[in-house]
């Protein structure tokens, strides 16, 4: 059980007991004062299952642009009410599927801390490429897959992908200079390690690096469907198949490899490798989008949601043209 509390004004006193009485939820209603001005507090116990369709309506009609106003959502440990326990067992024997959309806020609590660049982000990265260059070297895919699973560079593709999709421009350029850090950091440290080791010893053109040279608009296809995968984890409650996504799509391999071929002075595999991270890079937030706009996931309020899909589809037609220029220049014939 949820505890949901409303503070409104009088004039959406209709609009919020509408909501209330829609979902079937009891509530209560009293008269309190913000700084000389009467508001309404609106206190109802809601479902387990119907408490995020109940505060997405209710945050439809507040507008919690003002101080004041506020919808507030608590746990309950337990609740006495026949009334709540009769209900849920009605909406259990009749089978009814009520629509789970996740919260904004949700989102965002999975997404924040990718969004800016952080002594912690780098120090996962630099010891991803360090455990993928070995791995690229000794020819062993355990390492490289290693390397994928510690890596954090979906964090700022997805938080990308999201603030791009509720219109916050600042974080989805925050989230874009911090990723773009990341890759650096991640070729920066392949060409170091390969530099520092060639004075050593001779270091073979494995297949694990040769592999991470090879283009095709497959791959970028691939990477697209890696997205929706992703995008749809985000969007449910199993968020463990980002991991999987983080392996699949495979980011920190050829990035390492680019690394290599500045190292070698191979423009060859540096510019495939590149081509490869770029393509992956970009199927996984053009999927991610996708899945984010056909979702419907948008701000909540009517003044932000129309500014959100018009910056959504244009950086959705942007990227579109970045993956069709990408699957030219990745085609053999």
């Amino acid at each position: 059980m949820r505890k949901i509390e409303v503070i409104c004004y009088e004039q959406q006193s209709q609009s919020i007991e509408y909501v209330f009485k829609k979902y079937k939820i009891p509530f209560h209603v009293e008269l309190t004062m913000a700084e000389n001005e009467k508001l309404l507090r609106y206190t109802g116990v809601c479902l387990n299952s119907l408490s995020n369709a109940l505060t997405n309506e209710l945050n439809k009609i507040v507008d919690t642009r003002k101080k004041e106003l506020y919808v507030t959502s608590l746990a309950i440990e337990a609740t006495l009410s026949e009334y709540l326990s009769n209900y849920e067992k009605e909406l259990e024997t009749k089978q009814i599927k009520v629509k789970k959309k996740k919260l904004i806020e949700e989102y965002q609590s999975l997404i924040e801390p990718n969004v800016n660049f952080n002594k912690n982000l780098l120090f996962m990265i630099v010891v991803a490429a360090g455990v993928a260059v070995a791995g690229l070297f000794a020819n062993n895919a355990s390492l490289v897959i290693g390397a994928m699973l510690i890596s954090p560079l979906l964090g700022p593709i997805s938080a990308f992908s999201f603030n791009a999709a509720v219109g916050k421009t600042d974080k989805m350029y925050k989230s874009l200079v911090s990723g773009m850090f990341l890759l650096l950091a991640v070729i920066g440290t392949g060409a170091l390690l390969t530099a520092i080791a060639i004075q050593f010893t001779d270091l073979p053109l494995t297949n694990e690096i040769l592999s991470r040279t090879e283009i095709s608009p497959v791959f970028l296809a691939v990477a697209i469907a890696l997205g929706l995968a992703g995008g749809i984890a985000m969007s449910t409650d199993i968020p463990g198949i980002l991991v999987g996504v983080a392996i699949a799509a495979a980011l920190v391999p050829p990035a390492a490899v680019a690394g290599i071929g500045i190292a070698l002075w191979d423009f060859d595999i540096f510019s495939s490798a590149l081509t490869l991270t770029a393509a992956n890079i970009i199927g996984l937030v053009l999927g991610m989008m996708m899945v984010f706009f056909i979702g419907g996931v948008t701000p909540r309020k009517f003044y932000e949601k129309e500014k959100a899909q018009k910056r959504m589809i244009i950086t959705i037609t942007i990227f579109i043209a970045m993956s069709i220029v990408l699957g030219f220049l990745s085609f053999k014939p």
